[in-house]
């Protein structure tokens, strides 16, 4: 129970801040490429007062903390009008996109900041130095997984909406048919297991590369 808390404690805040990012690469993309409404709607901020899904950021993420395995969570979607980007398709897919990239980006600064703090600040059992480096390396694996859930190609994930644009249009609809059921079937993938091999295999490859070359 102790490592369990421990194991919490040390993930919320990097995982609350990661998530605000995520949702704000969102805005800002979907603003630069001509739709202001998330920007409108007050998303276009790293707040996480405004991002915060009960079940999704909180309960879940929580749950999945406390059992072990992989870690995974998500936030209140961002509002986003196609009809304001030059290219609808391509503006929805790199909108969606972003929201990836931006914790594969924040989980390589928080490797080059836990490499410098790791070799330039002393370390004892008496310094904050430790608790701070932890918090790091959590944050690190904490976005690498978000990262990779958020590929999944299951509505409503960002990469159903990747994915769609590269399909043709008679085929997205069967992915658009998912997305009453998409709560459903991620609880299902991570129950069978499929979902610790498609997130937690790649996130840990990509911590384990990230950290070897930082180290």
């Amino acid at each position: 129970m102790e490592e369990t808390f421990k194991r919490v404690a040390i993930s919320i805040l990097p995982f609350f801040f990661s998530l605000c990012f995520h949702e704000y690469a969102h805005a800002w993309t979907a603003n630069r490429l001509g739709d202001p409404t998330a920007k409108y709607a007050g998303r276009l901020t790293l707040n996480p007062r405004v991002h915060v899904d009960i079940i999704w950021t909180i309960i879940f993420p929580v749950i999945t903390l406390i059992l072990g395995g992989i870690f995974f969570g998500g936030a209140k979607p961002v509002p986003v009008d196609s009809r304001n980007f030059k290219n609808p398709e391509k503006g929805m897919a790199l909108v969606a996109l972003a929201g990836p990239l931006s914790n594969i980006f924040l989980g390589i600064i928080f490797a080059i900041a836990f490499a410098l703090i790791a070799k330039l600040a002393p370390q004892n059992s008496s310094s904050i130095v430790v608790p701070v480096l932890y918090m790091l390396q959590a944050g690190i694996l904490v976005n690498f997984f978000l990262a990779f859930f958020n590929l999944l190609p299951v509505p409503p994930l960002d990469g159903s909406k990747v994915i769609s644009f590269f399909l043709p249009y008679s085929k997205t609809v069967y992915i658009d048919m998912l997305a009453p059921y998409g709560f459903l079937i991620i609880i299902l993938l991570w129950q069978i297991g499929i979902l610790g091999f498609l997130v937690g295999y790649p996130a840990r490859m990509l911590y384990q590369v990230t950290m070897g070359f930082m180290l």
